[in-house]
Parts: structure tokens; sequence; C-alpha cells
């Protein structure tokens, strides 16, 4: 099966990273000029991005050593995603030139729980951006055992999206309050707009979630988790979680004729991008999908390659399940560390300082990630007013604000990526009915409880 998801981050574990730490020969594999530090200049390092997204940190840096007398200062972008950088990174800690400072997509529990990483607990006491000023959920998914490693200083807010114009020609209310607030409410709308033509999907309503690092969000929503943080126990086949598959894959059943190869091939419905791999296009944009879940970056990206062929669209919270009781939201987070063996740790947390305040205003200008501390007062993205006016950018800034503060824990486990990786390998079981889901979920449980063990007896 197909499946539109993408890859979560992957981390390493402490046998990895102590097996990296004695062979620095991964350094060689590293641009030139990629542990180079002067005397007071900053070593910045991003896995990667567009070149929007490189040359706006370039400019942050370069802007911030001026005015701070750091000196010459280098930034690093596109030394590599998942593994690649997180070897990278091991790599430069054992050759003893870490960069000062670090932008990471893996939880920085991974490493920092296996000392990769600088505990920033006692230089944020004294700090402006105190543990107070950011919200507790999003800020757990840098914390292990009460000790925090990192900061989101920007975050990707998950909602729900639709197209207000297809609810009007249904004759269904398309104001935000009005939209479902259970999973049953939501199943039941959904049929409304699918629409099949033999095997070809037409137009559809909304489907169960595919991206593997957002069910923690579901689970949640169904009263449940996928990991117990205070017990470090994964909890994947817990029966809110079985409850929660059956109901998705009952959903499939019903409504999508039981194959999601037949949704994939009519076009891409998972989160509001193509299907590269498929060379489908977002069935959202083309007024083809009633709605989905995405994340709030996608108020840039909504208007790229494959631009909307209606005018009104909107955010709604997320319904809750048939076990659950409250809405929640979720996050997927730019972290920054502050890798061990840096020259100057207080540098590095300094640079954090302004990013987190000051640097993510040009930031979100510029590229609309989230700003996170509650220091930072979010204003209306410029691209956002000019195609749907002030009054709506400011609501949406409004609504992701309110989600930020109903961020449920994630991204919080040791061995994360891992566990991300079980849960895909357990949604392509349960979906193709090559197993059942309290197989499909037993085998998760077990693998991943078992990784985490590992790691934390390493």
């Amino acid at each position: 099966m197909a499946l539109s998801t993408y890859a979560a981050p992957k981390g390493v574990s402490r046998r990895g990273f102590l097996r990296g730490t004695a062979a620095a020969t991964g350094a060689m594999m590293l641009p030139h000029g990629a542990f180079a530090q002067s005397k007071d200049g900053l070593l910045v390092w991003l896995p990667g991005g567009s070149d929007v997204f490189c040359n706006l940190h370039t400019e942050l840096m370069n802007g911030y050593a001026a005015k701070n007398g750091r000196g010459e200062s280098e930034l690093m972008c596109g030394l590599g995603q998942d593994t690649a950088y997180s070897q990278a990174m091991i790599a430069a800690i054992a050759a003893g030139s870490p960069p000062d400072v670090a932008l990471t997509w893996d939880t920085p529990v991974s490493l920092g729980s296996q000392g990769a990483f600088e505990a920033l607990d006692a230089m944020m006491a004294k700090s402006k951006i105190s543990i107070d000023t950011w919200p507790a959920g999003l800020l757990a998914s840098c914390q292990f055992n009460g000790v925090t490693y990192g900061l989101p200083v920007t975050a990707g807010l998950y909602s729900m999206w639709y197209n207000q114009d297809l609810f009007d020609a249904k004759g269904i209310p398309s104001d935000r309050e009005s939209f479902p607030k259970t999973w049953v409410e939501m199943r039941k709308m959904s049929k409304e707009f699918t629409e099949w033509d033999g095997d070809t999907l037409k137009t559809a309503g909304f489907l169960p979630p595919r991206q593997p690092e957002t069910y923690q969000i579901w689970s949640a929503l169904n009263g449940g988790t996928l990991f117990d943080e205070k017990t470090m126990k994964y909890t994947i086949n817990a029966e809110q979680n079985v409850e929660m598959f059956h109901f998705f894959l009952d959903w499939i059943n019903e409504e999508y004729k039981g194959d999601l190869n037949l949704v994939d091939r009519s076009g891409a419905t998972g989160s509001g991008y193509p299907d590269d791999a498929l060379g489908t296009a977002p069935m959202f944009q083309a007024g083809r999908q009633a709605g989905f879940q995405s994340g709030s970056w996608l108020l840039g990206d909504l208007y790229g390659d494959f631009p909307p062929t209606f005018t009104r669209w909107n955010l709604a919270p997320h319904p809750v399940g048939p076990s659950g009781t409250t809405s929640v939201s979720g996050t997927w987070p730019n972290w920054f560390v502050i890798p061990v063996g840096t020259k100057d740790p207080q540098a590095g947390f300094d640079y954090l300082e302004f990013m987190a305040t000051e640097g993510v205003l040009t930031w979100f200008a510029a590229v609309p990630d989230i700003p996170t501390n509650s220091l930072v007062t979010l204003v209306s993205p410029a691209s956002l007013v000019e195609r749907r006016g002030e009054a709506f950018a400011a609501d949406a800034m409004a609504f992701f604000a309110e989600q930020a503060k109903v961020v449920t824990p994630m991204w919080n486990s040791p061995s994360q990526s891992f566990g991300n990786d079980q849960i895909s390998l357990a949604m392509g079981k349960i979906f193709t009915k090559a197993a059942t889901v309290e197989e499909a979920l037993a085998d998760a449980q077990t693998a991943s409880q078992a990784e985490l063990d590992r790691v934390l007896k390493g």
C-alpha cells in the first residue's frame, strides 16, 4: 500500500551515539568549514531548507553577531536531515568543535537524554525566556527527567482545515463554531462530500489521519496516549488506541471502498501537498476535498505550486473521539539546541534568547512558522493579509494562539523516531488488512518498548 506519509526524523540510540563518538571518521564527510569557529564568532547549524529559509537565518545570525560584537560568524545550512544530521552532530562533538547553536527537526530528548546537548534550565532561570514563558505541552517535547535540552522557538501547530465554499454549496454551515465537534459528527458529514466514479474518487470528505507522527494527537483526542513519560512506558495497544484504529478502519471500509490505494491514485488527500511518488496533485486545493488535518506552515504553502481554486477556507479545532472529552492540538516544532563541548554555552543561549523573542518576528514574516514564546506578540503574515484580508488573518493568528495552549505532550520519548516508525508499520498492516488492529498494535508496542528499554539501559 502507498500511504501518503512522510518519514519521521531518525534519531540514534545511545549505543549509536557512543559508537559515533569513538569513531570520528564521520567528520570527514562534512562540508569544508563545518567545524570552523572564530574566537568570538558563532557557528550555527541548520539541517536544510529552502534558499529563502537558509538565507533568512544567515541574515539573522549576521545581524545579531554585528550588533553584539560576536565577530565573524558562520551558518551551515544543508548538512543533511534525519540520521545524517544526527551523525554529523555526533562527529562534531567527537572532534571537539560542535556548533554553538543548532536547529534540529528531531526532538532534543533523543540525543539530550544521552548527554549530547547542554541542559538549559540554569540559563533559563536567569533569562527572560524562563520556563513559564513557554507552553507547557510544547516545552515537554524538549524535557527528559525534569531537564530541558532544547527550546521550541517556532512551531507548526496542527488543526483542521476545511473548504467553506464546498460547505456552503452543500448547505452545511461553514462557520468555525459549527464545525463537527466529534469524530462521529465529522465522519457523518464526510459522506456528504465523498463521491466515486467507479474506482475513481471524484470528491472526498475527510479521511482518517495518514501521518504517523500525528497519532499522538488523535490518541489524546480519544482520551489516550501512545507514550507515558512518567513511567517510561509505551501504551500503543491501550484500549483507547485499539478503539481509535477500529474507528478509522471502519470509516475507510464504509466510505472509501476499504482501499486507500484507490484513494491515493485519485489524488493527494493527506495534508494539502502533492504526492510526488504517485504524481498526484492535492485534492483540497483543486476543490475536490472538504478538509483534512495539517499544520500552520500551510498558511504559506497553500498558495505555492497548487494554489486553491476557491476563495474561502477556514480553520477549526480537532474533533473529539468516542472515549475523549477535550479537543487538543499538537505541534511539529523547530527545536534549537546547544551541543555539549561548545566554547561558550552562554553565548549560544544568548542567541537562542534573541531568536525566541526578536528573530522569530523576521522569521515569521518570511516563513510562517508560529513563534511560541509568550513574550512574542503575533502579527498577521503579509501574504495572508493580501489574500484573505486583515480580519481573517488576525482571526487565524488568534486561533493558533489558542491552539498553542492546548498542545498535547508529544515528541517526548528517548526513542521517538523508532516509535513513530512502528506506528507507520502498524498503519500499513491495519489499513491493508495484513493484520488485525490488535495484532498490529501489539507488535508495535512490543518493538517500541524493547527499543526504549535498550536506549534507557544504554
